[in-house]
């Protein structure tokens, strides 16, 4: 059962990050599912990943949108997102040094979904 259920109510003006959005909520929901079914240790490499591959691609698009289109909540969303490299940054770390973790996987889910 999703934690997050996706409503057109989130859609924003530009398709493209709200469907970025939309992957970033399947990600949380397939931790929680997985953590549900005891499988979050094995699950979590994947997610990890994903949210790598999610902030080459998709936070400096957004970024580029928010600057062109002077969007009123750019310096929120430009904190937002340090936080959120920052955070990545840290749980890739500990998964290097320390491997898969309960721990680890209630971190991810906190501070990243």
């Amino acid at each position: 059962m999703p934690l997050v259920i996706w409503k057109d109510c989130l859609i924003i003006v530009i398709p493209k990050i709200g469907h970025h959005h939309k992957q970033l909520i399947e990600q949380l929901n397939t931790l929680v599912n997985a953590m549900l079914a005891n499988r979050g240790k094995e699950e979590i490499k994947g997610i990890v990943d994903f949210l790598d591959l999610y902030i080459a691609q998709k936070l400096e698009f957004e970024e580029f949108f928010r600057q062109r289109y002077k969007c009123p909540v750019a310096s929120n969303n430009a904190a937002a997102h340090t936080k959120f490299i920052k955070a990545l940054s840290e749980v890739k770390q500990e998964l290097k040094i320390k491997g898969s973790s309960l721990s680890l996987v209630i971190k991810l889910n906190e501070q990243l979904l």
